[in-house]
């Protein structure tokens, strides 16, 4: 009965172990370029590990994906509840919704080893790379909290079309991205507020351009 805890422990530890590695490796050679063997040799595991843990490639990118979003998404989700719980003015509203979305990403970049900013290098690849099974693992992640978002801002904004909230929401995301995989953070706050900024005033850019073209 006492070997179970190490056996456990011991198998918990090669998981993150790949799951690290793999993050890495895609993040620096790509998807398809990255074999199972590279994972493998530099996690110091073998491949019956890797199905043991995730039973193929496909599943392995899935829960790459899935370590770091799920956090995320539960971070960015009780934010924005937060943000619409609190009673405040419409364009304070519209700032804390939209750090909501930003702030718990840019909190990621300052996570141990520097794991969120491989994360971040890790998204700019699959957003580069024309994988279907890739683009829907992300998929699968980001498209309820991007939907729960753009509800929350398309009740907030109701002049403005939902088709041009999903476009900026898709703006927002790729600013972010790049910011987070490139730039030196040493101002999360400042950079965080300057992409709220950014975001905002196209929004709200976007009520006025309504309002003018139902005018006329």
């Amino acid at each position: 009965m006492r070997l179970k805890p190490t056996f456990d422990s011991d198998t918990a530890s090669t998981r993150e172990r790949i799951l690290d590695v793999a993050e890495g490796l895609f993040a620096e050679r790509g998807f398809h370029a990255t074999t199972l063997r590279d994972i493998t040799q530099r996690a110091n595991a073998n491949v019956a590990a890797v199905n043991y843990h995730f039973g193929s490639k496909e599943a392995l990118i899935e829960a790459v994906f899935e370590r770091r979003l799920d956090a995320l998404n539960t971070e960015r989700l009780d934010a924005l509840k937060t943000a619409l719980d609190s009673p405040t003015v419409a364009d304070q509203r519209l700032e804390a919704m939209l750090e909501a979305f930003i702030l718990p990403a840019i909190a990621l970049t300052h996570s141990p080893h520097g794991a969120g900013h491989r994360f971040m290098q890790l998204l700019m690849r699959a957003f580069a790379e024309p994988d279907h099974a890739v683009h829907a693992a992300m998929r699968s992640k980001y498209a309820p909290v991007m939907r729960r978002f753009a509800r929350a801002l398309e009740a907030h904004l109701p002049r403005q079309s939902p088709q041009r909230i999903r476009q900026h929401l898709d703006f927002l995301t790729g600013a972010l991205t790049f910011t987070m995989a490139e730039a030196d953070l040493s101002d999360p706050r400042a950079t965080a507020r300057a992409l709220v900024e950014f975001t905002a005033a196209g929004l709200q850019a976007g009520a006025i351009h309504t309002d003018m073209e139902i005018a006329s």
